[in-house]
């Protein structure tokens, strides 16, 4: 056992210090530094840390230096609790006009509104382009807790709907201490102190957390990284390290690097344009730019980088998408089954020009008309196979490619009590026994919008894309596009199954179409202009 001990740590030691051979020299151009959010919510965090290391506090003061040794234990030693209030938002925009509109909205409503201005935390890089303004339209009521914030939503839910969200007036602090489990020395900072380094890496990191590839991974990251005390009370894991840097983990985390070289560099482009677009917008007062799940993008670090997706990131350095002379939000999924979808079926906030749901294949964008909004065209749909971009079942693809196949369409049988469970946990509604599961309505690419459960004791509705694959499967479902099928006689059926079409919102760029297209000869230009129409290529920095 002390043998396999010794064996593992040598193993990590040797992934630590081989990847000097692939350090990234320092960048010229002036590229923004990026803080990423890698892990949240742990009540103790395990590290290894490469070489020397030193400890800086949050004003950059020395806490220690010149610290060796790989295996460390974080944890909380003492506590200062944030302090937040509540708001009920009706709306989050970075469009002035908009965000008055929906205040005046709210007013034909009956109901006292508040536009707050928040900066997001990308707004320091002052990159040409970005927008650096975010408008909250709240309610101008504030809670004292969660609970009296859900209560006040549920009585106004007949008057509008509305989103409980947490606003830190004062961030969290304490002290947390760095233990060696080699040595038992330790170390002890205050909370957002950095520790400098080249390299390091998280174990036993929670990856995928909610979807079908879920599970935990020891993971290993250029940079430097801070440890912050949440306003959960728990530990926050943050890797700071230049943007470029950065793209290197993301790129082969979000597409194979076995994908055609000009699906590579699109992936680059989209990618560098969502972190810039987004950076300190999705996780507001949580101490960090962009979190490193599939909530914001998948990155991995030095673990999942690779020589053919490293090239695209370099070949394509500071290239970004450009809508209106600013960088544009450039979302992208999986395989998005053959259309596309509207931005505004997915999420709140206003149609974009450049997110509008096409045809995806060597036809017209608007070939459908709008047909898979319709149920009986739905069902036609997801058991064909349309000679669509994304249609890998009916191509030979390469072998990095051939994991798309049980993406295009699939179906899931599922008993109906395991459903029950499922949709009670997602959606905390005592319903009965599931009698039947309705789509209400449709985006235009077949993606259900809002979906109604039938009970035995009660109905109701479930909106929103995401919101409805998190209460049909435990691992969040394949995408929204399904058609119901009823197993069993009587009026409580014995288990239901589920024809679906794509992976993913199907918002954007489609990865699976995408590689498909520079199969057949498309450029990385073309790419883009195929899903994000009317948005230019041009340089952040």
């Amino acid at each position: 056992m002390k043998l396999l001990k010794i064996t593992h740590i040598f193993l990590f030691a040797l992934l630590l210090s081989s990847c000097s051979d692939m350090a990234v020299r320092p960048d010229r151009m002036r590229q923004p530094e990026l803080r990423v959010g890698l892990v949240q919510g742990q009540e103790s965090v395990r590290l290894m840390v490469s070489g020397v290391f030193n400890i800086y506090n949050p004003k950059g003061r020395f806490i220690a230096r010149g610290l060796e040794g790989h295996r460390w234990q974080a944890s909380i030693v003492e506590l200062k609790p944030a302090r937040v209030e509540y708001r009920l938002r009706y709306w989050l925009t970075s469009d002035h006009r908009l965000a008055y509109q929906k205040a005046q909205e709210m007013r034909h409503l009956g109901l006292n509104p508040e536009v707050i201005e928040i900066k997001p935390s990308g707004e320091r890089w002052h990159l040409e382009g970005m927008n650096k303004k975010l408008y909250n339209v709240v309610l101008w009521d504030i809670f004292a807790s969660k609970e009296s914030a859900e209560k006040g939503r549920a009585n106004l839910a007949h008057k509008a709907a509305f989103e409980v969200m947490e606003f830190v007036k004062e961030p969290a602090g304490g002290s947390i201490e760095l233990t060696s489990t080699e040595t038992s020395k330790s170390y002890r900072f205050p909370s957002g102190s950095r520790i400098v380094t080249e390299r390091f890496a998280v174990i036993d990191m929670p990856v995928g957390e909610g979807y079908h590839w879920q599970g935990k991974k020891t993971q290993v990251f250029r940079g430097n990284l801070e440890l912050l005390i949440d306003r959960q009370r728990r530990l926050s894991v943050v890797n700071v390290l230049p943007l470029e840097t950065y793209l290197r983990g993301v790129v082969p985390s979000e597409m194979s690097g076995g994908f055609p070289p000009e699906a590579l560099k699109a992936q680059a482009i989209v990618a560098r344009s969502e972190v810039l677009a987004k950076a300190g917008r999705n996780h507001l007062d949580e101490g960090f730019d962009i979190c490193a799940t599939a909530h914001c993008q998948v990155y991995g670090g030095i673990s999942k980088e690779d020589e053919r997706t490293s090239a695209a990131v370099t070949e394509t350095a500071g290239l970004v998408l450009k809508v209106g002379g600013e960088i544009a939000d450039a979302v992208y999924s999986g395989v998005c089954g053959g259309h596309t979808e509207n931005n505004d079926a997915i999420w709140d906030g206003a149609p974009q020009p450049h997110l509008r749901g096409i045809y995806d294949g060597p036809g017209k964008p608007d070939l459908l008309r709008g047909l898979l909004q319709r149920d009986d065209v739905v069902a036609k749909w997801v058991q064909a196979k349309p000679p669509v971009y994304c249609n890998t079942v009916s191509t030979p693809v390469s072998a990095a490619l051939q994991y798309t196949r049980k993406y295009f369409r699939w179906q899931v049988k599922t008993s109906r009590a395991d459903l029950e469970k499922s949709i009670r946990t997602a959606t905390g509604r005592q319903f009965g026994q599931l009698l039947d599961i309705v789509p209400v309505q449709r985006g235009v690419s077949g993606r259900i919008r809002r979906l109604r459960i039938v009970g035995s004791r009660a109905s109701f509705e479930i909106e929103k894309e995401l919101a409805i694959r998190q209460a049909l499967s435990d691992n969040t479902l394949y995408s929204s596009c399904f058609t119901v099928e009823k197993i069993g006689r009587g009026s409580a059926p014995e288990a239901f199954v589920l024809h679906g079409a794509g992976w993913g919102h199907g918002v954007g760029m489609c990865q699976t179409g995408a590689a498909m297209m520079a199969q057949q000869g498309s450029t990385f230009e073309q790419i883009i202009r195929h899903y994000y129409a009317g948005a230019e290529l041009g340089k952040a920095y």
